[in-house]
């Protein structure tokens, strides 16, 4: 007996002590595997919970991803556990899925503080809908992510934790306000991440990180529980290393339980996809004082995403914008832009006061119940006090709900009607009901430094088209696409992506071709900022050879005894 419980001693401690191999050398950083670790009794829930924050406790003080962690992960990991236990299934289809969310959306118990030290004691008393839903298909909130100060992209640096870095180069930029939601999935801290969008602030970060990202048709529906910026254009989505994860994630925060299955469980006819591509945007073009960059270093990996689109078997449809079209777009565009900052910084105050007023969200003794309070709090700092100085409010009139709407209003009514101009012009000519989706790059320069973020472009020039998104309402896909070719400052090469654009009926059409381009090849790599875990990979090395040993030595003792 003595012989046997020494045995199975020595045999338990390596099973705690290693990570099991197939999921360190291997992982994908997927539900699938979480859930294959589970069903097949390698792995509990507070082990995969563990797992991921051992990455972020190790790796996160560099990449500077996450504000906070949720103190009670593990005990909703050990309420999964006793689930599983019980019942011998999976509670849903997020079941233990490690999930990071960005610090504008609310968790229950968890201060919002987006970003700034005057929210830092905003603690809701209920989650966001897409929390709710998320949760009640099993996933588990890690942490809550770095941001850009209030999602609003004049700051990229957060009060809390400072800017975060790219893992794929640390002096390179995560790009726009869900920079933490970004660089958390390329790093491996979570499977899935949760953003915020209303000027490109999912897109720039999963096209500067080489993780699948989603901005999706807008729904004000599902904002429910996120502090606002521009409530006609915010979107929430997910952001994975894997597709599927991102479909799924989907699915589940805007209740299409049919999607995941029809896209991913099933086959589909990949000969009814349709998919266009303008040349121009793949060329780049300059008109009067628009000019839409190609950077030569992409230039390649354009033209390489383009081919293997068209080797997937669907219909592809070229398409050439003439002089005067090409002007049009210029012109609509130009003027959408100039207008379009005032309406956000018009609706703020109106947005606050609907946000900060939930009587259900934050109880009367809140530090913050409306906009008034938010600029009169000491912690709020200079900068966004001397923004708000000035935006032309009556500052007296901050928290009269009524005041705050008629001056949202009045900011916007031009606003409005550049965009719904804008929006005529790319249904007429670029995205409409007979292709699925608007095939184009999603960043046509490289990922610039940190210090290049105000010089990289000049006036009148433009590297993306996630404004056909953002100002339509459209949905956009972003696909990780390659990488430039190694140096010794980019060792991994500097993340490339393509995108799929769509209208919301064809949602599920455009991630069926999306599907297929990621089965033709996919980008999926850690950076090498942090890799996995070696001391533990050395364990599982050694973990057969000494447990042989071990064995053998264990056997000799019985034959002498």
């Amino acid at each position: 007996m003595r012989l046997l419980f020494y045995f199975m001693f020595i045999w338990s401690i390596f099973l705690v002590s290693s990570y099991p191999s197939r999921f360190d050398k291997n992982f994908k950083f997927s539900s699938a595997e979480v859930h294959d670790l589970i069903k097949n009794k390698k792995w509990t829930c507070k082990d995969i919970l563990k797992y991921f924050i051992d990455r972020a406790v190790k790796y996160d003080p560099t990449i500077k991803s996450i504000i906070s962690y949720n103190p009670k992960a593990f005990e909703r990991a050990q309420q999964l556990d006793e689930f599983y236990a019980e019942n011998g299934k999976l509670i849903g289809e997020l079941h233990c899925v490690p999930v990071i969310i960005k610090d504008n959306i609310d968790i229950q118990g968890i201060p919002t503080t987006a970003g700034v030290n005057a929210m830092r004691n905003m603690v809701p008393n209920k989650n966001a809908l897409v929390i709710d839903r998320m949760n009640q298909k099993g996933a588990v909130f890690l942490a809550k992510a770095n941001m850009a100060q209030l999602a609003a992209g004049i700051i990229f640096s957060s009060e809390q934790v400072g800017l975060c870095n790219n893992p794929y180069n640390l002096n390179r930029t995560c790009s726009a306000s869900s920079s933490g939601s970004g660089a958390s999935i390329a790093a491996g801290f979570a499977v899935v991440s949760l953003g915020t969008d209303t000027g490109g602030s999912i897109i720039g970060p999963a096209s500067s990180m080489a993780v699948w990202g989603y901005r999706p048709p807008h729904q004000s529906e599902v904002l429910d529980g996120i502090l606002p910026l521009e409530s006609n254009a915010d979107t929430v989505g997910p952001m994975a290393k894997n597709l599927d994860d991102l479909i799924l994630t989907h699915s589940v925060i805007y209740n299409i339980p049919t999607l995941y299955k029809n896209i991913v469980q099933q086959s589909f006819d990949k000969n009814a996809l349709k998919v266009r591509i303008i040349t121009n945007f793949i060329d780049g073009f300059k008109v009067d004082k628009y000019n839409f960059v190609i950077d030569p270093l992409v230039k390649n990996l354009i033209q390489e995403s383009i081919n293997r689109m068209k080797s997937l078997g669907i219909q592809i449809e070229e398409k050439t914008l003439n002089e005067s079209q090409l002007k049009e777009f210029a012109a609509k565009f130009d003027d959408l832009i100039r207008k379009y900052n005032p309406c956000i910084l018009g609706c703020v105050a109106f947005n606050y006061n609907n946000y900060f007023g939930d009587k259900f969200r934050y109880e009367s003794d809140s530090p913050i119940r409306n906009t008034k309070q938010f600029y009169q709090n000491d912690l709020l700092s200079s900068v966004w006090k001397s923004q708000i100085n000035a935006s032309g409010w009556n500052l007296d009139k901050l928290d009269d709900l009524s005041y705050t709407n008629q001056v949202c209003d009045q900011f916007c009514q031009e606003s409005k009607k550049a965009r719904d101009l804008f929006k005529n012009f790319i249904t007429n000519y670029l995205i409409d009901d007979k292709i699925d989706a608007l095939f184009v790059p999603s960043l046509t320069t490289i990922v610039p430094f940190h210090n290049e973020l105000a010089t990289v472009l000049k006036e009148g020039e433009y590297n993306t088209f996630s404004v056909l998104s953002v100002q339509t309402g459209y949905g956009y896909i972003v696909m990780p696409s390659g990488f430039t070719p190694s140096t010794k400052t980019d060792p991994d090469g500097i993340p490339f992506a393509m995108a799929l654009i769509h209208l919301p009926q064809k949602t599920e059409n455009a991630f069926k071709i999306a599907k297929l381009y990621e089965l033709n090849k996919s980008f999926n790599k850690l950076p090498h900022t942090v890799p996995l875990l070696n001391v533990l990979n050395n364990c599982e090395k050694l973990n057969g050879k000494l447990m042989e040993i071990i064995a053998f030595q264990l056997f000799l003792k019985f034959l002498i005894f």
